[in-house]
């Protein structure tokens, strides 16, 4: 079992700004350490130099205040807009004289006093070991579903020869009746390719499902993620050979390392042959008898089938390469870090199965922030509500990968106080370019010195990127809201291809009674309330318990208590995640539940368990219209039809509940938010205040408690002065002034 210590996972450095004084703190502040500094992508695009890199990591380090390099090997390919050829690395990915450059940003780096972050590979996605394990190792690149079929009418003798090779699992050999959805498992009458069956009267698809590599693809070259032996002939390849040459470096030059867009977005029938065993194992089914439901409608069991598959691909890719990366890391005392592709979009489904379990073993779950402003900035919240499920203290963001070249320090800022309000207190801007020659950066914006856009400006967006880090990174968030996250009620009506096909960008189709992403948007943006994602599996499991009228989120040290509980709608709940829910509403806590009643379990065989426990709630006739019912202990159970700040803002105040802060006339503009952050660290509190407005935003905050001790700390300037608040009927009132697109930090004690 892999452990996290809270003093190994937020780092030396935040460990012991736990615990220092308040002069020691005000210092710190003031000069961020390395660690909490902004670390960009370094894409090597030309000849690997000594001298140049001397000069390049230097210039980092001092005329841009970088605290270190995320080092990122590219292949000349054309620009990302216009199509123009860009120039990649020399020498080779891998080769003696790559280790060689390698080891001169090593070297270079140890002198400077600043980090290298570990990238896993060339370019992106990582796990393809620069193109090395698709040649030397097909049958460990991805895999995909397949499915042969054909339509006959029955009351005959079939047979038919199917296409299986060398490249192919068989998964199952199934038929379905088109009329009354009845499925047969037809392995019994399939041997070698060939299907032999006296077919019964109706109308059936025959379909042989196959696991197979080597199909190609944008993405076909990758290792399958969740296939052990695949991964571990990767890691070889490519971990392994730094672990060779630079362990002498690792903990205390390379400290993290970056793994990039490991999912499986643009193949949403990405498969691996362990899933049909499992299945048969996990639920004690025939797995041939719910394979079409990946594909077709079989009756009432459908979604739960779905349902069942996704998560078990869900599961394998949180136990597989990302596992395996972090359990490496972890030996040779360092960080891992990284995302999935999409991991900002509503369906994670059919991006990286799910992302509230897929970084469970990442040290620093990270996000993407890339192409425009606001792209994705309502899925935030998914990446940091899994570091507070698993209790990381430090949340990192790629920042402004492939914004237009023009980009400006402001839009800068603005992207950055956005993901920083979100939970997010570690940044990769993305990036440096070792040649920054405007033709050979091949992605924009280069964020480097040698922009003339960015120069005067970096050290300063550096240094107070560092101050609010440094603030953010560990503690306690305090969040008074859970958002049970919606994910069977995804998976039950994501068959395959349903995204692709939808006419939506890639990763955005959910059902239509699915709210959450518009629920994030509200909280955080109209309403100023932070919330926190929970997995129903932390209800049943014990992650999050019943504490009286609160839910409890226990953490050794990210401890939260939710006083309200939101459901965003959705068919689809587990039948043990709803015992939990019915059972702090009889001790007295606030649900709320939007666009749709839960009606089906996402277990086999429970759904009458959904229809029992809702209708001791609301009686034998469930509401289709807003509806608030209150149980003996003064619990709630609010459900509204629609979605939306006005509607929710009432069912919020209906609850009884206080809000933490409470911020007067701050509503969005065209041009950005004002939001907040609350975390508690060694007895104090600190509210991260962002306005990305463009207009100033001049108010008296208020905060729930008695504070007698209360300071404005501004990360821009690090300045601290004491605040000239009042306390009033068991609150406190601190007036504060922010600029257009800056931050501060209200400190009490």
């Amino acid at each position: 079992m892999k452990l996290h210590s809270s003093v190994w996972a937020a780092g030396i450095a935040a460990a012991l700004l736990s615990s220092c004084s308040g002069t020691a703190l005000k210092k710190a502040f003031r000069e961020p350490a390395n660690e909490f500094r902004p670390q960009p992508f370094l894409h090597l695009n030309g000849h690997l130099d000594r001298d140049h890199i001397r000069r390049q990591f230097t210039e980092a380090r001092d005329s841009a205040g970088f605290g270190g390099i995320a080092v990122l090997p590219v292949s000349s390919q054309p620009h990302w807009y216009d199509g123009h050829p860009c120039p990649g690395m020399t020498p080779e990915y891998m080769s003696e004289e790559y280790f060689a450059g390698y080891k001169d940003m090593l070297e270079v780096s140890q002198h400077n006093g600043t980090d290298i972050i570990l990238y896993d590979d060339i370019d992106f996605p990582s796990g393809s070991a620069g193109g090395k394990l698709a040649e030397e190792y097909p049958q460990y690149t991805r895999k995909y579903l397949e499915k042969q079929e054909t339509d006959i009418t029955g009351g005959r003798r079939f047979r038919h020869e199917f296409t299986v090779d060398s490249t192919m699992t068989v998964m199952a050999v199934s038929a379905l009746e088109l009329d009354t959805r009845e499925t047969v498992d037809l392995g019994p009458y399939f041997s070698g390719n060939v299907l032999d069956w006296d077919v019964p009267p109706g109308k059936w698809k025959i379909m042989l499902f196959t696991c197979r590599y080597g199909v190609g693809g944008v993405h076909g070259h990758l290792v399958d993620y969740m296939q052990p032996e695949a991964v571990d002939t990767l890691m070889k390849m490519t971990y392994g050979e730094y672990d060779r040459r630079f362990s002498g470096y690792f903990g205390n030059v390379i400290r993290k390392t970056f793994f990039d867009d490991v999912g499986f977005v643009h193949m949403e029938q990405t498969w691996t042959p362990a899933i049909t065993d499992i299945f048969r194992e996990k639920y004690g089914l025939n797995p041939a008898l719910y394979y079409p439901a990946l594909f077709y409608d079989i009756g009432p069991e459908t979604g739960k089938a779905r349902i069942a598959f996704y998560d078990i691909r869900a599961e394998l890719m949180a136990e597989g390469y990302v596992r395996a990366v972090s359990e490496w890391a972890e030996t040779r005392h360092l960080k891992s870090m990284g995302h999935p592709p999409e991991n900002y979009s509503p369906n994670t489904v059919v991006a990286s199965g799910d992302i509230l379990k897929f970084y469970r073993h990442v040290d620093i779950p990270l996000l993407d922030a890339i192409l425009y402003f606001r792209r994705g900035l309502h899925g935030f919240k998914q990446v940091s509500s899994a570091a507070d499920i698993h209790d990381r203290p430090v949340v990192g963001a790629e920042l402004c990968g492939a914004y237009p070249a023009d980009m400006d320090s402001l839009m800068m800022y603005r992207i950055t106080l956005e993901a920083l309000a979100r939970g997010v207190n570690f940044t990769v801007p993305h990036g440096m370019w070792y040649d920054t020659d405007p033709m050979a950066v091949r992605i924009p914006p280069l964020i480097a010195p040698e922009n003339p856009l960015l120069k005067d400006a970096l050290k300063g967006y550096s240094l107070s990127t560092g101050r609010s880090c440094m603030l953010l990174q560990g503690g306690r968030r305090v969040a008074d809201i859970a958002v049970l996250w919606p994910i069977q009620s995804v998976q039950a009506e994501s068959w395959m291809f349903r995204d692709q096909t939808s006419g939506l960008p890639i990763a955005n189709w959910v059902p239509d009674n699915v709210v959450n992403y518009t629920l994030s948007d509200i909280l955080t943006d109209s309403l100023q309330r932070d919330f926190t994602y929970i997995h129903p599996e932390n209800l049943s499991s014990g992650k999050v318990t019943v504490n009286g009228r609160t839910l409890t989120l226990n953490n050794r040290e990210n401890i939260q208590e939710y006083q309200v509980l939101i459901i965003p709608g959705g068919d689809y709940i587990s039948a043990d995640a709803l015992k939990e829910i019915y059972s702090f509403y009889n001790n007295g806590g606030k649900v709320i539940v939007l666009a749709s009643l839960p009606s089906r379990s996402s277990e086999f065989g429970r759904d009458r368990e959904i229809t029992e426990t809702m209708e001791s709630i609301f009686g034998p006739v469930l509401p289709v219209r807003d509806t608030a019912v209150t149980g003996q202990n003064g619990g709630m159970f609010i459900f509204s039809s629609s979605c939306n700040a006005g509607e929710i803002s009432k069912m919020l105040e209906l609850t009884g509940y206080m809000p933490d802060a409470i911020f007067p006339d701050a509503a969005p503009d065209n041009a950005g938010y004002i939001n907040y952050l609350h975390k508690v660290r060694n007895g104090r509190n600190f509210y991260y205040i962002t306005n990305t407005t463009d207009k100033e935003y001049d108010r008296e905050i208020s905060l729930r408690g008695e504070f007698r001790k209360v300071e404005i700390w501004d990360p821009h300037t690090g300045d601290i002065c004491p605040a000239d608040a009042r306390i009033q009927d068991g609150r406190t009132y601190v007036p504060v002034s922010v600029p257009p697109v800056r931050s501060c930090f209200i400190v009490t004690k």
